[in-house]
Parts: C-alpha cells; sequence; structure tokens
C-alpha cells in the first residue's frame, strides 16, 4: 500500500501535535508537598539529634 502524506507533511503535523497541547505542569503545589514530606520526615532526627546532645553534657 503506497503512502499518499509526504513525509514533510507528516513531520509538521508531528510538531505542530506534539507541542500545541501540551500545558505548563504548576510546580508550587508540588514544592509545598516536597517541603512538607521533607518536613515530617527531618524532624523526628533534629529531636533525636536533640535529645542525644542533651544527654551527651
Amino acid at each position: 500500500m503506497k503512502e499518499t502524506t509526504p513525509t514533510r507533511i507528516k513531520i509538521r503535523r508531528f510538531i505542530t501535535d506534539r507541542y500545541a497541547y501540551r500545558t505548563q505542569p504548576d510546580f508550587l503545589p508540588e514544592l509545598i508537598a516536597f517541603v512538607v514530606v521533607l518536613g515530617v520526615v527531618s524532624w523526628p532526627m533534629v529531636l533525636l539529634a536533640s535529645a542525644f546532645a542533651g544527654t551527651l553534657r
């Protein structure tokens, strides 16, 4: 079966379809969630280090 669409038209359609409907992601909610998770994970380590520092004196 012979193709009827030229290659340059295929490339043009690929590029326009690829970039025309692309949305920009929202980074702020992801950043806030990362900071919250980082705080929740690191807070027990800070408390533990503080407790050890108090007992070693």
